[in-house]
């Protein structure tokens, strides 16, 4: 796990990437969100690059989308190792991992986490756990759910095409575990998840598939940007 802020970014940066994800960084109207990805691509190279023992612009990354063929996929890692990129706010972590499949979500805590959002991503009994309780303590449950329930899905390559509704995930308070997914059984059996330390203000989570044993290690990215 690479950990990364808005302000390790560098100019240099952006000579990491490659022809389609300069294109992809320009369509970016806003200079934090063209900032966040490139600090993802970056981040991934320079990792992705010592773990294969190549330079971080020879890392062999494909993002063309399995749907429509443009290239605006999840990046992948011919070969491997598998990948998962999220960001949010002033966070851009990224997760590398040889076992398995992984998915990494992190989401900042916002006055934006509304009823409606709360509709889309929760079952009843999770939205009762939360009936209740403050505005602050309703927002925080819903960003814990949230991460829980992406990493997940990120972690199948579902993505966002199922609905997080269909997932019963532990309660805030508790060990994040997938719990229940509607038509997907023994999928439970098969995720292990762990709690991240984004810092203050965020909620992260990470989920890996068939890999009950592994050893997670979260690391500053800053050593690798500078």
């Amino acid at each position: 796990m690479w950990w990364a802020r808005l302000t390790d970014v560098r100019p240099w940066h952006t000579e990491l990437l490659n022809e389609v994800e300069r294109g992809r960084r320009e369509r970016y109207l806003r200079p934090d969100d063209r900032d966040r990805f490139t600090l993802g691509a970056a981040v991934t190279r320079l990792a992705a690059g010592e773990l294969l023992g190549v330079p971080p612009e020879r890392v062999p990354l494909d993002r063309t989308c399995s749907g429509c063929g443009a290239p605006h996929g999840r990046p992948v890692i011919e070969g491997g190792p598998h990948l998962s990129v999220s960001h949010s706010g002033e966070r851009v972590v990224v997760a590398l991992s040889g076992g398995g499949p992984v998915g990494v979500d992190v989401e900042e805590l916002s006055d934006r986490l509304t009823d409606e959002i709360a509709a889309q991503v929760l079952d009843p009994e999770e939205a009762a756990d939360l009936r209740g309780l403050g505005p602050q303590a309703r927002r925080r449950g819903l960003l814990e759910y949230w991460t829980r329930k992406e990493a997940v899905v990120k972690a199948t390559g579902d993505g966002l095409r199922v609905p997080l509704a269909d997932l019963r995930v532990s309660a805030p308070d508790e060990h994040p575990r997938l719990r229940d997914w509607q038509g997907r059984a023994g999928m439970a059996s098969r995720i292990t998840m762990h709690a991240l330390e984004p810092g203050p203000g965020y909620a992260a989570c990470l989920a890996l598939i068939d890999q009950p044993d592994a050893r997670v290690h979260e690391r500053d990215a800053a050593s690798l940007l500078a």
